[in-house]
């Protein structure tokens, strides 16, 4: 794969998982009241996996850098 292309993918996939991330932090602690259980079980679900999903890509992110010798940060 192209180590640019997988760059530009990994920083898309950084800001789209932040957004659901945030999305979820909303639902989670300041729309607890007006939303079921489940749902609110469900986002603290997503909470967890959405942040995973961020380190997984901020790495892959440092790997395509790595590979365009560009400096890592």
């Amino acid at each position: 794969m192209n180590h640019h292309r997988l760059l530009t993918l990994a920083n898309a996939s950084m800001v789209a998982f932040l957004v659901v991330f945030c999305g979820a932090l909303g639902m989670a602690y300041l729309r607890e009241q007006s939303v079921s259980l489940g749902l609110t079980v469900f986002m603290h679900i997503t909470l967890v996996i959405s942040a995973a999903l961020f380190k997984l890509a901020y790495v892959v992110r440092l790997i395509a850098q790595d590979k365009l010798g560009q400096q890592l940060v």
